[in-house]
């Protein structure tokens, strides 16, 4: 890598790191380039001044961002978004997701220069758990901007997320990031203390074999405790794959409860819970014909059932969770708190409605209140979230916090068909499973369905374009009864890096 080349040229590299970033996500699954790739922004930011590292780090995160969502792209076109107004969708976002990596980039270089060379790692790592605890409020939340996400195949390294939630394995990897390409300067002639680079390493490696160590204990505790379980109550997952381009025809309603009716001809149980996809319903709720519909089914399947439906409450619309009990009457109602843009509502629809296809037909919903009592279940106390809330590690958290013991999460992502979408939206709420140590059923339109217990693994699953009817036990016991210390003591990490960073900013400005 030329020391003193030019802009074009690292930017180049930049931008191939980033993509290769990307590539460790769902589908790809690369998961070794997140201990390879962000060091080589570091590397490039290192040997340049703050502009140009923030220049690189835009680079950086435009690659990543651009190559891991480019199934937006592929959304717009499936709804029939015309192709200039698809293309500004998936730039735009990939532009304000960049944002993060370029002021990654200049303040880690900035924070580093007039450090020992043994601190480096460390203060890049707290420099990226500051903007990624930070951004959880002022960015899009999607499966793709949370670095430990890129780990998602390591159910062991996982683990350490039940500890110090969402951060704790990115905090790893960029320290781990940092401290080789500060081995890699430190080898230059006449450069920096080599002792101290590797020193850095050593420690950096030091803290991923601890993370890892913990989470081979937690697996090993895992298999122990299952060998002893009960069989408990039932999580009954159904996945009609109904084609989300046609769902709201009308010539559809009788397909689609028909589906629904041949996955209850089997009855359930008293002991199970039936969870449905997010807006199963062709129509509203309370509509007299699917109302009285739905109550039959429960009725049925003797069994409570959590079904996902748009419904009128006053002069107010929610895209909604409805707990329905075995003698088919309502019970229970949670009113999605995240909507997603474009899909729930369309902002600047006056200017943009012209342009968007199918897209501005949607209606605009309203937000449900941010605490919502919970679900009272077979599976234990259980908060529903609807789709794209499954990627706010916070709004798990704050459930679990109540006294959650499962996570309903409702979803449909026929919108992206068989793309990169479903598959890194799937995988998000193994996190919120360790992070929570909560049990997370999840049922979708079109898949990917399925059951992950406290420990983020997949129980079972159905694959994405299918359509059918998971019945997966459950244990009787509950392995954390009192969740996990994330869930008791909150982003402790997030909030202390974020403090950290500012007293560093401070003394760096008081050198100056």
């Amino acid at each position: 890598m030329p020391r003193h080349a030019g802009l074009a040229g690292l930017a180049g590299l930049a931008g191939l790191a980033g993509a290769a970033l990307a590539l460790t996500l769902p589908k790809a699954g690369l998961c070794f380039l997140g201990w390879a790739a962000p060091g080589v922004l570091i590397l490039l930011a290192r040997r340049s001044d703050v502009r140009r590292a923030a220049v690189l780090g835009l680079v950086f995160g435009l690659a990543f961002a651009g190559t891991a969502l480019h199934w937006i792209y592929l959304t717009c076109r499936f709804a029939a978004v015309p192709v200039p107004a698809a293309l500004l969708a998936w730039g735009a976002l990939s532009a304000v997701l960049a944002v993060n990596w370029a002021l990654f980039a200049a303040a880690g270089r900035a924070l580093t220069a007039r450090l020992p060379e043994a601190a480096g790692p460390w203060v890049w790592a707290l420099c990226w758990t500051a903007l990624e605890h930070a951004s959880l409020r002022w960015t899009p939340r999607l499966g793709a901007d949370q670095l430990a996400y890129t780990q998602w195949s390591h159910p062991a390294l996982l683990q350490v997320g039940a500890l110090a939630g969402p951060h704790a394995l990115g905090f790893a990897l960029v320290a781990f990031n940092a401290a080789w390409a500060g081995v890699v300067l430190a080898l230059e002639p006449g450069a920096r203390p080599r002792r101290q680079a590797m020193a850095g390493l050593c420690f950096a490696s030091g803290l991923v074999v601890i993370c890892a160590g913990y989470g081979f204990f937690s697996l090993a505790e895992r298999a122990a405790f299952l060998a002893a379980a009960h069989r408990g109550p039932t999580a009954v997952v159904l996945q009609p794959n109904v084609d989300q381009y046609r769902k709201w025809e009308e010539s559809s309603a009788d397909e689609i409860r028909a589906t629904f009716e041949g996955f209850l001809e089997r009855p359930a149980g008293p002991r199970a819970l039936v969870v449905w996809p997010e807006s199963s319903l062709p129509g509203w709720l309370d509509d007299e014909e699917n109302a009285a519909w739905l109550g039959a089914l429960a009725r049925r399947a003797g069994a409570p059932m959590v079904v996902g439906a748009v419904v009128r409450v006053g002069e107010k619309r929610h895209n909604a969770a409805v707990l329905i009990d075995a003698a088919g009457t309502p019970v229970g109602l949670y009113a999605k708190r995240r909507l997603v843009p474009f899909g729930e509502f369309v902002p600047l629809r006056r200017w943009l409605e012209p342009f968007i296809g199918i897209l501005a037909q949607m209606g605009d919903f309203d937000a449900g209140a941010p605490a919502q009592p919970l679900f009272q279940t077979p599976l234990g106390p259980a908060a529903a979230n609807l789709c794209y809330e499954a990627v706010f590690p916070r709004l798990a958290l704050a459930d679990a916090a109540r006294g959650a013991r499962v996570l309903l999460n409702l979803t449909n992502d026929g919108w992206y068909k068989d793309t990169w979408g479903p598959a890194q939206h799937f995988q998000t709420n193994a996190f919120r499973a360790v992070e929570t140590r909560t049990t997370v059923v999840r049922a979708a339109n079109t898949g990917i369905s399925g059951v992950l217990d406290p420990w983020g693994l997949v129980v079972a699953s159905a694959p994405v374009m299918t359509a059918g009817r998971l019945d997966v036990p459950l244990p009787l016991e509950d392995p954390f009864p009192r969740g996990s210390p994330y869930s008791r003591s909150g982003d402790w990490l997030g909030l202390g890096s974020i403090a950290a960073v500012a007293a560093l900013a401070g003394l760096a400005l008081r050198r100056a």
